[in-house]
C-alpha cells in the first residue's frame, strides 16, 4: 500500500519531466523542418542558375537562339533572384515565425509544465506528508506491536500463572470435597452422638431431678437426724452425767462399804487376841 502510494505521489513528476524533454526536443524539431525546407529551396535556385550542357550547346550552333537565350537565361536569373531573396525574406520570417511558435509553445509548455511541477511539487510535499505521518504511524504501530507483544507475553504468562492455579484449585477443591465428605460423615456421626447425648442428657436431668429429690430428702432426714442426734447426745450427757454421778455414789458407798468392813475385821482381829 506504501509502494503504490509513492507511485500516486511521483506521477506528476514524471508528467513534469515528460514536458520538459517536449519543450526541449520542439524547438529542435522546428528548427530542423525550416533547415530542410531551405536546403530544397536553395537546391532547387541553383539548378535554375546552372542550366544543363544540352541547352549550351543548342545556343553555339544557333547565335538568334543563343540571344534568345541569353534573355531567357536574365529573366530567369532575375526570377531566381527575386525568387531566392523572396525565398530568403520567406526563410527569415518562416525563422522568425518558428521561433515565435517556438517560444509560444516553450512559454505555454513552460506554463504548464511549471504548473505541473507546482501540482507535483504539492502532491509531493502532501505525499511528502503523508510518508512521513505513514512511517510515524508504522512506528507508533511497531511500538504498540512490540507493547503488545510484551503484553500478549504477561498475558501468557498469566494465563500459565492462571492454568496453574486452576490447577491448584482443582486439587484444592478435590481436597476440600474429600474434606468436605469427611465432614460430613463426622457431622452424621456428630448428629448421632448428640441425639445419643440428648438422651444421655435427658436421663442425666432425670437422674439429677431424682438425685435433687433424693437429696433434698436425706437433707431433711439429716436435718431430723442432727435433731435427733442433738436429743441422743443431751440425753447420752445427761445419762453419762447420771452414770457418773451413779459410779460416784457407788464409789462412795464402797469405800463407805470397805472402811467398814475393815473396822470390822480389825475388831474381830482385836477381840481374839484381847480373849487371849
Amino acid at each position: 500500500m506504501r509502494i503504490a502510494r509513492l507511485t500516486q505521489a511521483f506521477n506528476p513528476l514524471l508528467l513534469a519531466l515528460l514536458l520538459l524533454q517536449h519543450i526541449t526536443l520542439a524547438p529542435m524539431a522546428v528548427h530542423q523542418f525550416s533547415s530542410s525546407q531551405l536546403q530544397q529551396h536553395r537546391s532547387r535556385l541553383n539548378g535554375m542558375d546552372h542550366p544543363d550542357d544540352g541547352g549550351s550547346a543548342d545556343d553555339a550552333g544557333c547565335p538568334e537562339r543563343s540571344g534568345c537565350n541569353n534573355n531567357a537565361k536574365q529573366t530567369a536569373t532575375n526570377i531566381a533572384q527575386k525568387a531566392a531573396q523572396e525565398a530568403e525574406q520567406a526563410y527569415g520570417t518562416q525563422q522568425c515565425a518558428a521561433a515565435e511558435v517556438a517560444h509560444q509553445v516553450k512559454k505555454q509548455l513552460a506554463d504548464k509544465a511549471y504548473a505541473a511541477a507546482k501540482a507535483a511539487e504539492a502532491a509531493l510535499s502532501g505525499k511528502q506528508q503523508m510518508v512521513e505521518h505513514l512511517e510515524a504511524e508504522l512506528c507508533e504501530s511497531e511500538t504498540a506491536l512490540q507493547q503488545e507483544t510484551a503484553s500478549v507475553e504477561n498475558s501468557q504468562i498469566n494465563f500459565n500463572a492462571a492454568c496453574q492455579s486452576a490447577k491448584q484449585a482443582h486439587q484444592l477443591l478435590f481436597g476440600l470435597q474429600t474434606i468436605m465428605k469427611l465432614a460430613q460423615e463426622n457431622l452424621a456421626n456428630a448428629k448421632s452422638a448428640a441425639a445419643g447425648a440428648q438422651q444421655q442428657l435427658s436421663e442425666k436431668a432425670h437422674l439429677i431431678d431424682s438425685s435433687q429429690h433424693r437429696i433434698n430428702t436425706l437433707k431433711r432426714m439429716l436435718e431430723n437426724s442432727r435433731k435427733e442426734l442433738e436429743n441422743i447426745k443431751r440425753s447420752a450427757y445427761k445419762a453419762v452425767c447420771a452414770a457418773a454421778e451413779a459410779r460416784q455414789k457407788a464409789n462412795r458407798e464402797r469405800r463407805s462399804n470397805s472402811s467398814s468392813r475393815s473396822r470390822r475385821r480389825k475388831r474381830q482381829r482385836t477381840q481374839p487376841k484381847q480373849q487371849q
